[in-house]
């Protein structure tokens, strides 16, 4: 490297430090309890979810663009939790997760895709999802249930109450002010820079998954907090696990909440969840701040963990 370009490199880097940080000087974080995650106040205000029909990667029975209002501050976990903060509540609680059901019969393990097809592995659980996890790694192969189990042993551990987030709240703090398909904007290429995704790295290992054309250089989930955070001071909105909302699944979104309330349905409606985010396996159509997915409340997969919502103030 030449001396000018060494010192345009020194100059841009400087650069980036100081609008990044100039961008979180504005997060306010707390955090209830050594075990707890780190919170972030995300601010009220609005913002257009969903998507517009031309939207690249679309998917059937996304929201049409639509105005959401959030008239109140609330707080989102900095990242999703981690395997080793999961940990913490299975050992204090000593809690059983329930095993779900599919025409009759017991679906014991996790959901894993081995290259080929899908299905449950038997041997599979939060401590094994099939691939090789650190402490700091998003935790996977969790339910719904388990999700708002962690939820409320915090309120009941900090004062504080804790939940799983809505949709609308998910996506609000996900866009942090963004109109975009991802936050940081529409260009699938810079994917790498903001989120653990279904990249080049991981289609060397899954040829035949679609993938964005970058490189983040992880197949499956990495430590938590590894890529550039939103302008709410987020990180891992977009991929590393997708993450559980408390929406109660709808095909028809059109007279759901926009305020940041939780979709509650029918009995039908409310045996599945609505994850959204995307995960390390997620290629464009499927990572996208409007993308949803539907899974039953107890159903496990070795991609789809959560992150925690919570007031701003105690009880």
């Amino acid at each position: 490297m030449t001396k000018t370009r060494l010192i345009s490199f020194i100059i841009l880097s400087l650069l980036f430090f100081y609008k990044n940080t100039r961008a979180q000087e504005h997060v306010k974080t707390f955090k209830d309890c050594n075990a707890c995650p780190d919170m972030v106040i995300i601010p009220e205000g609005t913002v257009n979810i969903g998507s517009y029909k031309e939207e690249i990667g679309r998917k059937k029975g996304e929201r049409d663009r639509v105005l959401a209002t959030i008239n109140k501050a609330f707080a989102m976990a900095k990242t999703e939790v981690t395997l080793g903060q999961y940990r913490i509540f299975m050992e204090e609680t000593k809690y059983k997760s329930k095993v779900p059901f599919y025409k009759g019969a017991p679906l014991v393990g996790c959901n894993y895709f081995d290259g080929k097809s899908y299905g449950y592995v038997a041997a599979h659980n939060w401590q094994n999802p099939g691939y090789p996890q650190r402490e700091s790694d998003p935790v996977v192969c969790v339910s719904y249930s388990d999700a708002k189990a962690y939820a409320d042993w915090l309120t009941i551990k900090t004062g504080r109450n804790y939940r799983v987030p809505s949709s609308v709240e998910f996506e609000y703090a996900s866009r942090a002010g963004s109109s975009n398909p991802w936050f940081w904007g529409s260009d699938p290429s810079k994917a790498c820079e903001f989120a653990n995704i279904g990249d080049k790295t991981f289609a060397n290992k899954f040829p035949t998954r679609a993938s964005f054309p970058c490189t983040d250089g992880y197949v499956f989930t990495t430590k938590v907090g590894r890529f550039k955070p939103n302008n709410f001071g987020l990180y891992d909105m977009v991929g590393n696990a997708w993450e559980w909302t408390a929406d109660c699944f709808k095909k028809d979104l059109t007279n759901v909440p926009l305020n940041g309330s939780a979709y509650t349905g029918t009995h039908e409606e409310c045996e599945a969840r609505t994850p959204k985010g995307g995960s390390w396996i997620s290629g464009i159509s499927w990572s996208r701040a409007a993308v949803r997915s539907r899974d039953g409340v107890d159903y496990k997969s070795f991609m789809l963990g959560f992150r925690v919502a919570a007031e701003t103030d105690k009880n």
